[in-house]
């Protein structure tokens, strides 16, 4: 069935903004010229070619004074269809401002030359259209930078109403003069001609994945109040999150989800062939016991490269192919005459294999071989160290090497090897990165490209730097049938990279890292017809793109970020299985990759789930070992490393993330981490239809001539009470009451200041409403220990005023106050001796007693210890199990205020207890400096012996003696009992960490085993 086809009128009003109407549209066509191939589109190649549908359109404007009508002549030219089920789309060629010096004009009529009761096939032109055609010449001024054009039309009688309205048009314009504006004429046109006239999100190339992880406040211009900054660039950033926010909200989040099972491994292979079992990293199967070895591979030398190609299979891998088997895709043939995956010799060669050779049987899905929804549907692998030889650096060793891990890879797929075939590959010396997919969805994998960048010997050596492979995936129509309505690919990137070693290296890696990010480009791909001829916006991009040009970026890599710990204490947390969760956390506070993303030196943004697997370096063979089989002359690390960053268009669940210690072919165990991405499955026509309709709303902000107009309500918020760690939240509300789209942003009163108070959270700083409709703001004020520390010391009253802008027109302000209640919470013991009371009741910071007449230690501690000391000591879990919230805040607030505790025990009733245990811990973690002052934690850790624990006290402060022996003397005393005699390491590990807090800025950390013996000097 065809579609119907709109009329002129339908079709121009469609494109234009709503402050803008469409007064007489027709239909037109081109005078035929030799060279008029982009005014036709081929429907095959076995028809003639169908002429473009052009459309001739008066659209007038009003500006905002309402005094004043301009308009223009628009001629609008029709897209080539791309799929059947989108509706003809249309573009501006020509906009022909009607001034003075405009004409219009009509031949005289003569017979047609062109039989339109008989279209082409695929044309749009009606078929009731008289057979008399007028010539329309347009001319707009020899004083403007546009050409005359020609027209042809059979639309007689609508013609002659555009030609009135033009008349009447310009006769408007000719009785003004320039001092009747007081805004630029004729702005109004830019949207429909301006260069940005295409919606961004349009684009075929993903945005920097690092631009969409900082929030688009942050990427603004500076500004102040009075002081607006550059509107017109921030006017571009809000619009494109508004637009991002929109399409995920209503396209994205309501629509059908494509999923794609992701495994991810990354393995330092140290120079080794495969002689193990590898199902265990490449799909999670226990590994063969070690008598299960696959036979030693051949050593490859670069010298011998002929004689190794003779039988590749047979005499490197003959044990896991049989005769009648069906070779898995990708695996080349015993009989093959040469490697086909191979597309080069070179050392950085890459692979991208789109069919089997044609000698290479394979066959499709057998039915004996069924999915399991827990199979990947890809696997992305990367190698280090593949190639440890000198020559290797030197000239080619050939791809022998990634044959034999490919082989070994699909070995370890065992029955499930038929169901996969390689994608592609990538080798850089020794660096390999590998994809291999599910076969039923290779057609769904387009747009291959690799790359690699040296980053070794003289910074471009290739022993050190990265492989890079990215790829584009468009899930399968639903349902699969259907025709004409392609989906929105999803382009993922892969990163293999292997860095600088040793732990003294921390800055170079991070310093490769940059480099490599700027460096990995891939290869431009073939441009093929572009969106002139096609319409597609999603052709491969003929632009060089980095690694971030993408939906996902994933990076499976040997970082060698190393453990800053000294290596005894490294080895001591890790042999200490009982209190391997806690330890685990304490290392990763010191792991070097850990650092440089909280430091944002490297990997900013980007995500790593927590480690529970022991480090994967250095494991030693034939050597000298501890306990877990870490080589002891390199301290162990969590070297081998996965982590990824995403936009909002996908949705990444990471299932796992572990290492396999029963592969131990090298000094390195080899990593891995499964996936799931979930992406929406829109199709093309969905979303340019919802992106354009969505983009004409917005399109012209900065050609408006209205200024935009808010009502925020209310002006003055008051929070009430605000306490430590308590939400409160207030509305605002952001009214456009204009009549042209309002961007927002919220700035600073001054550019000394933040654009909002510390105690004060805004859930959106940028916004965009359209005319007649308001937004809501969330403003909560919550006050974590950072803003308490300081609150705490200063006035109780809380007052602000936020400035929200408008770009492009005025400031709004909005008075926000509140009470803060202090608290003994994130404040220092100094300060807690020196209260007169209560902290609630400390009028000003000026009502502090003098230092010599402070009490000998802080009440509120005093009051947790003697009250647990009295009622606690039989609680099994003290510090060990989390308190219940709601108690906690209720003994907070008894604290706070010095009223009797509120909470009263019974018999048996260890939530209270519990309650009580876990309120000390958490105010002994929020003091602003450690019981034991960090300038003495290193002698500490030094201490050999009880005697010399309990004279360092004497250089502790007085009150953070007492401190001190009191709770240590409770924590000896609960010790002490049966049940607590297998949990007081436990105790020991989680105060350590709050008694003598670790620096995690010092390059020079202090011993954490040291710190933990010190403390079991007073409580073991």
């Amino acid at each position: 069935m065809s579609k119907p086809v709109r009329s002129p009128t339908e079709v121009a009003q469609d494109i234009i903004r709503p402050t803008e109407e469409v007064k007489v549209a027709i239909d037109a066509r081109t005078a035929p010229r030799a060279d008029a191939d982009s005014e036709t589109w081929t429907v095959s190649e076995h028809e003639p070619p169908v002429p473009r549908r052009k459309i001739l359109a008066v659209v007038s404007h009003l500006q905002p004074n309402g005094k004043h009508e301009q308009g223009c002549v628009f001629v609008l030219l029709q897209r080539p269809p791309r799929i059947q089920s989108i509706p003809d789309e249309y573009v501006v060629e020509h906009a022909f401002p009607v001034l003075h010096n405009f004409s219009i004009s009509m031949a005289q009529p003569r017979q047609t030359t062109v039989d339109l009761s008989s279209p082409p096939p695929g044309s749009t032109f009606a078929l009731d259209q008289p057979k008399t055609e007028l010539t329309v010449t347009i001319k707009p001024g020899e004083d403007t930078p546009f050409s005359s054009v020609t027209l042809h039309t059979t639309d007689t009688q609508g013609l002659r109403l555009l030609l009135d309205e033009c008349r009447r048009l310009k006769e408007a314009s000719t009785a003004e003069t320039d001092d009747d504006y007081d805004f630029e004429p004729f702005a109004w046109i830019a949207p429909y001609v301006a260069d940005h006239a295409v919606p961004p999100l349009l684009s075929s190339i993903p945005p920097d994945l690092r631009k969409l992880q900082i929030p688009v406040h942050a990427r603004l211009s500076p500004a102040s109040a009075g002081v607006p900054g550059s509107d017109l660039s921030d006017v571009e950033a809000i619009r494109e999150d508004w637009l991002r926010e929109r399409m995920q909200k209503e396209i994205f989040a309501v629509g059908e989800k494509a999923r794609l099972k992701i495994r991810i491994g990354t393995f330092n292979v140290n120079g080794k062939l495969p002689s193990q079992d590898l199902s265990a990293w490449v799909r999670d199967q226990i590994t063969l016991p070690a008598s299960a070895l696959i036979p030693p591979l051949k050593e490859i030398s670069p010298l011998s490269i002929g004689e190794d190609r003779k039988n590749p299979i047979e005499e490197q891998l003959g044990w896991c192919l049989h005769p009648g088997n069906t070779i898995p895709s990708g695996i080349i043939p015993p009989d093959s005459s040469s490697l086909a995956a191979s597309s080069d010799s070179s050392a950085s060669g890459a692979t991208v294999v789109d069919t089997i050779s044609e000698d290479t049987t394979v066959s499709d899905q057998p039915p004996d071989v069924p999915e399991d929804p827990s199979d990947p549907d890809m696997l992305v692998l990367g190698f280090q160290e593949l190639d440890l030889s000198a020559e290797a650096l030197l000239y080619s060793t050939g791809t022998a090497r990634e044959d034999n891990w490919c082989m070994a890879v699909f070995a370890g797929l065992g029955e499930k090897a038929v169901l996969y075939e390689k994608l592609a590959s990538k080798q850089l010396v020794g660096m390999l990165l590998v994809i291999i997919i599910k076969k039923r969805l290779r057609p769904n994998f387009t747009d291959v490209r690799t790359a690699s960048v040296g980053a070794g010997i003289m910074g471009i050596m290739g022993n050190k730097g990265a492989t890079a492979i990215r790829v584009s995936f468009t899930p399968s129509p639903s349902p699969p049938a259907s025709s004409g309505s392609e989906s929105r690919p999803t382009a993922l990137a892969f990163v293999n990279a292997h860095l600088a070693a040793f732990d003294e290296m921390y800055e170079k890696r991070n310093v490769d890292f940059h480099d490599l990010c700027k460096r990995l480009v891939f290869d431009y791909a073939n441009s093929g017809d572009d969106i002139a001829s096609t319409g597609s916006w999603y052709t491969p991009a003929a632009v060089p793109l980095g690694i971030f040009d993408a939906d996902a970026l994933f990076w499976l890599v040997n970082l060698n970020y190393r453990l800053l710990l000294p290596d005894a204490d490294v080895r001591s947390l890790l042999a200490d299985y009982e209190l391997r969760d806690e330890n685990f956390r304490v290392l990763r506070r010191f792991d070097q990759l850990t650092t440089a993303m909280r430091s944002k030196k490297a990997f900013d943004s980007f995500i790593e789930r927590p480690i529970t697997h022991l480090p994967s370096y250095r494991f030693g063979s034939g050597m000298l070992t501890d306990g877990l089989g870490y080589d002891m002359k390199r301290k162990p690390a969590w070297t081998d490393r996965i982590l990824h960053m995403t936009s909002r268009a996908v949705v990444v669940k990471q299932e796992s993330y572990t290492s396999h210690p029963a592969i131990t072919m090298s000094d390195h165990r080899p990593v891995s981490a499964a996936f799931e991405l979930e992406g929406p499955a829109v199709s093309v026509a969905e979303y340019e239809s919802f992106m354009q309709r969505v983009w004409r709303e917005v399109s012209g902000i900065e050609y408006a001539e209205e200024r935009p107009r808010l009502r925020v309500t209310p002006n003055i918020i008051d929070f009430a009470r605000i306490g430590h760690k308590r939400t409160v939240t207030r509305t605002l509300e952001v009214a456009n009451i204009g009549k042209v789209p309002c961007a927002f942003r919220f700035v600073s009163q001054n550019f000394a200041a933040d654009a909002c108070p510390s105690w004060l959270r805004i859930e959106a700083m940028a916004g965009l409403v359209l005319p007649g409709k308001k937004t809501e703001i969330i403003l909560t004020a919550y006050v974590d220990d950072a803003a308490a520390a300081q609150l705490n010391l200063g006035n109780a009253r809380l007052e602000d005023t936020l400035v929200l802008h408008t770009a492009l027109g005025r400031d709004y302000f909005v008075a926000v106050s509140g009470d803060y209640d202090r608290t003994c919470f994130a404040t220092s013991i100094a300060w807690l001796v020196r209260l007169p009371g209560p902290v609630r009741a400390l009028q000003a910071p000026s009502d502090l007693l003098p230092e010599d007449k402070s009490v000998n230690a802080p009440r509120e501690i005093m009051r947790l210890i003697n009250w647990l000391m009295s009622n606690g000591t039989q609680t099994d879990g003290l510090f060990l199990t989390p308190g219940d919230e709601e108690l906690v805040l209720r003994i907070r607030e008894d604290l706070d205020t010095g009223e009797e505790f509120s909470l009263e025990v019974t018999q048996n009733d260890s939530k209270t207890t519990l309650a009580f245990a876990d309120t000390l811990l958490r105010l002994l973690e929020s003091l602003t400096d450690p019981v034991i002052p960090s300038s003495l934690h290193a002698k500490c850790a030094q201490i050999t012996s009880r005697d010399e624990a309990f004279e360092i006290l004497d250089q502790f402060p007085v009150v953070n003696i007492n401190v001190w022996i009191s709770l240590t003397a409770f924590l000896h005393f609960i010790g002490q009992r049966e049940s607590y005699q297998t949990k007081i390491e436990h105790l020991i590990a989680i105060f350590t960490s709050v008694l003598l807090r670790d620096d995690l800025n010092s390059l020079m950390p202090v011993s954490i085993t040291g710190k933990r013996n010190f403390l079991r000097y007073f409580i073991g």
